[in-house]
């Protein structure tokens, strides 16, 4: 019965290929010694490569060493390769949650072996128990439906669990019948820890005054909810690649667009893109969705939030999300532009070039300007310079003074950008400005005879 359904989760769930080379993830419990057995009955069916890996976190000391000699003897006895590694003492003293570091170092663990051995599968023995525990867990901290969906089959294209639709009271009988011993954890019965709590308390209670299938019904819910999960996911993938703008550091979206979304599609798009970062080691909490929800709310550009290493702010009707790079402040520029000449600037990504008496004729030009110099101006040249607070000048078509922070706002320039824009003078007198009109200034448009024609040119760093 076991092995039946052993291999049906395997067929259904495509968790294996004939010929893969599977790393077994062993503690020397029962769940994880019935992985080992039911995976060496299908050895020579699938051609399948196996090999043993057990980490010890030295957690209980002797008996943390008595497993591993455990494990270490079933693959020898077995012939199957094995990989062990044992954990500092002093790392497990500075770590605050003993049980998700410990968790965190087994899947590092296991796939640097898995990476060293060339395995294509790393095989865990999680049963319908602890989905069970992992769903009211969840349900207790306040999960959402991703979070209640309990623990999935398969992650990504390498780690399964064919054991999860198989009860730990089946494993234990299983391994009775044929007289295969494991080892117990005495951990496992610690009431400090909160899976144990559900595990020995919670959930007989539960069965004994409300349902005594409670673990398949909370494992079922968990297998609904994953379907309903996935299915969400791949509705706000879809969103995501039709609506969402990707930029070298990030992502942005419309504000307009996103506020016809149902409040449940805006939280899962928000919590899409914060993964989309790849952090390592952080968690989308509902706490950083909500934080971001609020930001909209407040329908006020320039506001910025910022969570862990992701900066979230909305400008304009643009919401954007970047990675935070300490130390990433810009720094002030400011570079001689000669007549003729050019000056790459990097902070925006642009070329700015100056000619005397004719352009380029470019045909990709992002900005051009044109105006008049006396001789001692032209020979003295120009500067080209990150913007400042207060500077103001008067734009041509403009009938006054104008700070080029109305001009920001008018064009719905991000503050994101404009520390680094690029601002062009003469003599401390702004000439130009990157995306703005020349100087309305008299002498820069009526030429005496002896003053220089000159084009600045702006394009793109290629």
């Amino acid at each position: 019965m076991i092995f039946d359904k052993f291999l049906q989760q395997i067929k259904a769930h495509r968790l294996l290929c004939k010929g893969d080379k599977v790393l077994l993830a062993l503690s020397g419990g029962a769940d994880s010694t019935a992985l080992l057995h039911l995976f060496l009955e299908i050895k020579s069916h699938y051609r399948l490569k196996l090999a043993i890996a057990h980490l010890n976190h030295q957690f209980r000391g002797n008996e943390s060493k008595a497993d591993a000699t455990f494990v270490k003897s079933m693959a020898n006895y077995y012939k199957v390769p094995f990989i062990t590694e044992n954990l500092s003492p002093p790392a497990v003293s500075r770590f605050g949650n003993q049980e998700n570091w410990a968790r965190q170092e087994r899947y590092q663990f296991f796939q640097k072996v898995a990476d060293s051995i060339s395995a294509q599968k790393i095989a865990l023995g999680h049963t319908k128990n602890d989905q069970a525990e992992t769903v009211l867990l969840r349900l207790l901290r306040g999960s959402g439906t991703l979070g209640l969906a309990g623990i999935p089959v398969s992650r990504g294209s390498r780690f399964i669990r064919p054991l999860l639709s198989i009860k730990r009271e089946e494993i234990n009988a299983y391994l009775n019948l044929h007289q295969w011993p494991w080892r117990e954890d005495s951990s496992n019965k610690d009431l400090q820890f909160s899976r144990n709590r559900v595990r020995l308390e919670v959930i007989p209670s539960l069965e004994n005054f409300f349902n005594p299938n409670l673990v398949e019904v909370l494992a079922r819910t968990a297998e609904n909810l994953r379907g309903d999960s996935e299915t969400l996911e791949w509705l706000v993938s879809r969103l995501w690649g039709q609506y969402v703008q990707i930029k070298r550091d990030g992502f942005s979206w419309s504000v307009n667009w996103f506020q016809t979304l149902p409040l449940g599609l805006q939280r899962n798009l928000v919590r899409y893109t914060f993964n989309r970062f790849e952090i390592e080691d952080f968690q989308v909490l509902k706490k950083h969705i909500d934080a971001v929800i609020d930001l909209i709310g407040k329908n006020k550009s320039g506001k910025l939030i910022r969570i862990g290493k992701i900066e979230v702010r909305r400008e304009f009707d643009r919401l954007l999300f970047e990675k935070f790079i300490p130390g990433s402040v810009l720094k002030s520029y400011c570079y001689p532009l000669k007549i003729p000449g050019e000056v790459q600037l990097p902070q925006v990504g642009s070329v700015f070039e100056a000619f005397l008496n004719r352009g380029s004729n470019h045909s990709k030009l992002l900005n051009r300007w044109h105006f008049f110099l006396s001789p001692e101006a032209v020979a003295q040249g120009l500067k080209i310079r990150n913007w400042q607070a207060g500077d103001a000048y008067h734009p041509y078509g403009s009938l006054k003074l104008k700070k080029i922070k109305e001009l920001f706002l008018k064009q719905k320039i991000g503050l994101n950008l404009r520390p680094s824009w690029p601002v062009v003078i003469c003599n401390e007198r702004i000439i130009c400005a990157k995306g703005f009109p020349t100087a309305a200034d008299k002498d820069l448009h009526e030429a005496l005879k002896t003053d220089f024609e000159v084009v600045i040119e702006e394009r793109a760093i290629t």
